[in-house]
Order: C-alpha cells, then structure tokens, then sequence
C-alpha cells in the first residue's frame, strides 16, 4: 500500500519497524512524504502526528517500507532485527536495532547504535557516532566522529576534526585530516593512526604491553593520544586523498 502524507509543521520523522528492510530515501523537490509497504488492514495505526514530529510504524515483521521525504529531513529510525538503509542528504539523524545493518549515505549528523549489527556511514557534514557490542563501524568524511565497540572493529576515513574511540578487542584503525585531536582507548585491540604527510603529531601513549611503532616525524600539530594495555600501536602518515 502506498500513502502520502504533508509534513505541514511537522519537525522531523519517526520511524519503527520490527524487521525487514527499511529505506529511507531524502529526494530533491520533494515536499512531501510518500510511504510504500505498510499493511493495507491493521488494527493499529501505522502514520500519526504526535510532539511535532511524524510518526510511521509498519505493523508486519519481515516486509520492506520505503519512506521518501525532502532532503533535510530529521529522522529518528529503530528497528529489532531490520536493515536500516538511508539515501540521500538527510538532517540530523538517531538510528537504532539490535542485530541488522544500518547504512547512511549522507547527513548533517548521524548518531547510530547497535548490538550486533555493522554501522556503515559514507558521508557527514557534522558530527557522526557509531556504538556497537560486535558489529563493526565505519565512518568517513565527517566533520568528527566518536565510537565505542566491545569486540567490533572501528575504521575512520577523512576525518576532519577530532575523533574518538573506544574499543574492548576490536581493531581501531583511524585516518584523520589533521583539524583535530586523536583519543583512543583499548584493552587488546591494535591501534592505528594515520596522519597528513605534511603535519607532525604530538604521541602520547599509556601502555601496560604491546609494540608502539611510530612512522612519521613527531612535533605539535595535533595531538594523538592513544591508552591501551596489551595492544599494539602504530602511527604514521597517509597521502592527502583528492575529494572530487
């Protein structure tokens, strides 16, 4: 069943499933939100207004829901076990499921948390933040980023300001841009950190054992500040990538 429904003054849009697929996808010239996959007969109802935000919720288990809105739009979506899939630029952005993928192509700020799931996030123009118990999160080209993982891996890609991360055993593997300060806590995890050719950091570490191999010529530029106890760490320098 397809709906349409005004947004009028609503200031965002929550979104619940139990499973299944969900994507959302942010259209240019859109005005208004256009819902696909939401059961024809359901005792409850599936789109309300209520606190100033849109409310949709898809009544059946493992179907798939597609939700178009106007670029910009805010969302809050949670599903048990679905896929959760954003397309498109979307405004400030909360995700959250127990155990299925969540993937953002872009937003002005994400903020994502699974147990199980794997977080994927390509583009941020602010600050974007990923929590996961053995998933993995991957963020690149944001603004900032923070994450936290127990046994899941942490990866960074074109980070332009600062950025954190906490990891248990799982891998953290950061590149930055320079604009910002590094901060990383593990327990076992291995730690890497890679800066600009043409900038100099500043390496703090507290470390009970594990290798610390530093591949770059230190200074002040930015600081990098990694606290692990039996992880190993290594820093050095990557080639400025070209944004086209």
């Amino acid at each position: 069943m397809s709906r349409s429904v005004e947004l009028r003054d609503a200031k965002g849009l929550e979104v619940t499933t139990r499973s299944g697929h969900l994507l959302i996808i942010a259209e240019p010239d859109r005005v208004n939100v256009e819902i696909d996959g939401l059961l024809e007969q359901s005792k409850k109802s599936q789109v309300w207004r209520q606190s100033g935000r849109l409310h949709i919720r898809s009544a059946r288990g493992s179907n798939m829901v597609t939700v178009r809105c106007p670029v910009g739009t805010n969302l809050s979506a949670a599903s048990h076990s679905g896929y959760l899939e954003l397309r498109g630029d979307l405004g400030d952005v909360r995700l959250q499921n127990q155990s299925g993928r969540i993937q953002v192509e872009r937003a002005r700020s994400v903020d994502a948390r699974t147990k199980n799931g794997r977080i994927e996030v390509a583009a941020v123009h602010g600050l974007a933040r990923g929590s996961t118990a053995s998933g993995s999160v991957d963020i690149n080209r944001a603004q900032s980023a923070r994450a936290a993982s127990v046994s899941g891996s942490i990866s960074f890609t074109e980070i332009r300001g600062a950025a954190s991360a906490m990891s248990v055993s799982g891998s953290v593997k950061i590149e930055t841009n320079g604009g910002g300060d590094i901060h990383v806590a593990t327990v076992s995890g291995s730690v890497e950190v890679r800066v600009p050719q043409n900038l100099r950091p500043m390496i703090r570490t507290k470390r009970k054992s594990g290798s610390l191999k530093v591949e770059c010529e230190e200074g002040t530029d930015l600081s990098v500040n990694v606290a692990t106890v039996s992880g190993s760490v290594r820093v050095r320098n990557h080639r400025a990538r070209v944004t086209v």
